[in-house]
């Protein structure tokens, strides 16, 4: 190939039928881009945000052979004679490399191929099937309506819901990412042709890859979050319970199950209202059967319940609705592919039409219709069947020569299908902040591409009541966090066939640690509200959920730095612990934060269970027995228990259960101190629903613990920000403590209690904004 062009952070080259460039994006950022042409497609990309990268210090050498670009992170090299492309490390390791010929063209059809290391992992991927590492899998990136995807029900599965063409390797505890900007139909062969090769198709479109040197999953998911964007920080509201079924058919069933909650002192923030609400199917309605809307949603919002709805895109073909006519008042709706008609499918109103969310007239007019429902009362929405699903024909989605007419000019539905979810999700996000612009949005989206979580929390669809599920659907959270997608949940207790007591109980204990918290059930099965099964897992359910509201304030710290930072909120143990292969293969386990260690169950019938601790020293929760890491135990799982570690150094702050969040003040924060380690806390308050936080409304203190040999050392940063806490004191309880100490508090000498049967060490301390400082000895 032939240079044709070069720039202080890039080159160009050419050869017959093909351009390529190199750009240096930041020191441990490249992008290579190939296209078959004689110049790139000017249509810039639905997943990248950040395109604006400050100049870093890049040395560019060609020679006869080969090309090479050198940064403080790594060195990229071409052979311009094979094509074959190798990424090294500072020290010379190989971080990527791909075979002679390794990135081309087959008519339409895009390849690239990578060399596979001997016990490379593979993860990411946004949502597939399958074990947590991905190696030997192939998985196709296309988004299908599927009807329950647990790898027993389909084992040969090979797509799901969300497409985010983002892989992460970890070879020998060195981790690397590859990001493959193209939404058309793409096939990942993991090693499963080839053990020794990774090999990924695109059936349109160019070759347009980011690689991350990293050397850490941190590095690596920070930086691709900075590329496609981070996700907003949701209301409070968000983290609590949620409950849901296939469907409330009825106000007066609804109402029931809000009155249930309320009468047994079981914690809820919003309830759902699937497709039986609706007029017909129709989009944006109520039925009969919900009559004076507006009544019903002051009346549950009195009671601290949120109401969320569910909308598909499919607008029913129906000359007398409102919607319908509005929308072929605005063109709004995709075309066939003639271009000249609307395309009509069929979804659950019967004959429909689908929106073109991907045209900024049309997101417009889509939130003008949603405003509606908020006007009513409405906090949030659904949004399902945006693959987009379509029953009419057998591939259940729009006609792939279907026309769209984009913010960047016409478009083949093959060419952004697995766009659409992200599309409507965004219209949806947009629409409601038009609507409320200083109200957080709360948004669920079904299906998207990568940079869906700027727009909107992803569930992971139409999963089954059954303990397969219940472990895939741990391992499906993970690679979507690791793809740049934290809040994420499953439907608690499965949502296809009959779920049991014990069941329920399993998932309920799982999911209280994972940062979207909804139960949600299919129509024509048993009920599975946390009562349906009895008293005893009644009581189990409620422990959990209550443990899951105390919890909240650690819970919004996670959520605030998966907002700045891209960090996920649930995390492999390989997130921290990346050189010890035991954890990198450690696949139903998983870190809340970096402190709260979890380890569901996941068999029928257990009373224990052996659990990884990784390096570092931790604690039993229940127990307050202390650990060694780096080897298994025994955890005790009977039926009640969720076996729970703390580590060494957590600082963990509870607040007092609540019916709902807000219910009530929180005035004293319980901040419970691990030691045996460093710990810190950055503690965020803020009020909760608005965006006032954006300009500075917040409260937030950076918290760091020493442990000493006979204490400790806790200390309070002052506090930033100008929102003013409603927390009035900190009562801390050393964990663990086995004899009475001494105290002071900013160098003055208090008294503090020690419960030695309780293991506890404990005081309180008025929230002052200055810094506090408190030793024992």
């Amino acid at each position: 190939m032939t240079v044709i062009a070069r720039g202080s952070q890039s080159v160009r080259l050419r050869s017959a039928d093909i351009c390529a460039e190199f750009a240096v994006l930041a020191a441990d950022v490249f992008r290579l881009r190939v296209a078959h042409a004689q110049a790139f497609s000017p249509r810039p990309s639905w997943a990248v945000v950040q395109t604006n990268w400050p100049a870093v210090p890049t040395t560019i050498s060609v020679a006869a052979r080969r090309l090479q670009v050198r940064t403080a992170a790594g060195t990229f090299s071409l052979d311009r004679r094979t094509g074959a492309l190798r990424v090294d490390d500072p020290a010379g390791l190989e971080v990527f490399s791909t075979p002679a010929a390794g990135l081309g063209f087959a008519g339409a059809v895009a390849s690239t191929e990578f060399n596979l290391a001997a016990g490379e992992s593979l993860f990411g991927l946004g949502e597939t099937t399958g074990p947590f590492n991905k190696r030997g899998l192939i998985r196709e990136l296309w988004n299908i309506d599927v009807l329950g995807h647990a790898p027993a029900i389909h084992p040969g599965l090979r797509s799901l819901y969300v497409s985010v063409p983002f892989l992460i390797s970890l070879r020998e505890g060195r981790a690397a990412g590859v990001f493959w900007d193209n939404p058309a139909r793409q096939v990942w062969d993991l090693g499963c042709t080839r053990p020794d090769r990774l090999r990924v198709t695109a059936d349109a479109g160019e070759i347009d890859l980011y690689l991350f040197l990293g050397p850490t999953l941190p590095d690596i998911v920070g930086r691709f979050t900075e590329l496609t964007g981070r996700m907003p920080l949701p209301p409070r509201w968000a983290l609590g319970y949620h409950q849901s079924r296939y469907s409330y058919e009825s106000r007066r069933q609804l109402e029931q199950i809000a009155r249930e909650f309320r009468r047994r002192r079981l914690p809820c923030d919003a309830l759902y209202l699937d497709i039986h609400h609706l007029d017909g199917h129709r989009v944006f309605t109520f039925g009969k059967s919900f009559p004076r809307p507006a009544q019903m949603l002051r009346r549950l919002a009195r009671q601290g319940f949120r109401v969320v709805t569910i909308v598909d895109p499919g607008v029913k073909d129906d000359p007398r609705f409102g919607v319908l006519r509005r929308g072929r008042a605005a063109d709004a709706f995709v075309k066939s592919p003639d271009g000249k008609h609307d395309f009509l499918g069929e979804v659950w109103p019967g004959r429909a039409r689908f929106p073109d969310f991907f045209n900024a007239k049309v997101r417009a007019w889509w939130g003008r219709e949603q405003a509606r429902l908020q006007r009513l009362g409405v906090a949030g929405f659904w949004n399902d069947m945006n693959e987009p699903a379509n029953f009419g024909r057998p591939d259940k989605t729009l006609d792939p020569r279907c026309r769209h007419r984009t913010d960047h000019g016409p478009a083949r539905h093959a060419d952004i299908h697995s766009v659409y979810g992200s599309a409507m999700a965004r219209a949806s996000r947009e629409g409601a902040l038009a609507a409320r612009p200083d109200e957080r949005p709360f948004i669920i989206s079904r299906a998207g591409y990568a940079g869906l979580q700027r727009h909107a929390l992803v569930w992971t669809g139409d999963n089954s009541s059954c303990w397969e599920h219940l472990a895939d659907s741990l391992q499906l959270l993970l690679n979507l966090s690791l793809s740049g997608v934290p809040f994420c949940g499953s439907d608690v207790g499965g949502f296809l066939d009959h779920c049991t007591g014990e069941l329920l109980a399993r998932w309920t204990q799982m999911a209280a640690f994972t940062p979207f918290f909804r139960n949600h059930a299919n129509l024509g099965t048993r009920a599975q509200e946390p009562w349906a099964f009895g008293p005893e897992v009644e009581a189990i359910c409620r422990r959990y959920i209550e443990m899951r509201y105390q919890l909240l304030p650690y819970l919004y710290g996670r959520f605030v730095e998966a907002h700045r930072r891209g960090t996920p909120i649930v995390r492999p143990l390989a997130w921290h612990h990346q050189n010890d292969p035991v954890a990198v293969a450690c696949a139903d386990q998983f870190l809340l934060g970096a402190d709260l260690l979890v380890a569901p169950v996941m068999r029928p019938g257990a009373t224990a269970r052996s659990v990884y601790l990784p390096a570092g020293n931790w604690f039993e929760v229940w127990t307050g027995n202390a650990y060694y890491g780096r080897q298994h135990v025994v955890a005790r799982a009977d039926l009640a228990t969720l076996p729970l570690f703390a580590r060494a150094g957590a600082l963990l702050p509870m607040i007092e259960v609540q019916q709902f969040t807000g219910e009530k003040r929180s005035e004293t924060v319980n901040l419970h101190v691990w030691p045996g380690g460093p710990g810190v806390l950055d503690w965020f308050e803020d009020d909760g629903h608005s965006l006032a936080f954006e300009r500075g409304e917040f409260h937030e203190r950076h918290i760091l613990f020493r442990s000493r040999q006979r204490g400790g050392e806790l200390r309070f940063g002052a506090a930033q920000g100008g929102f003013a806490s409603k927390v009035k004191r900190w009562r801390v309880i050393v964990r663990a403590a086995q004899r009475d100490h001494r105290l002071t508090v900013n160098g003055r000498r208090r008294a503090g209690e020690w419960v030695p049967e309780a293991g506890i060490y404990a005081w309180e301390v008025a929230n002052e904004p200055a810094e506090i400082v408190a030793r024992w000895w």
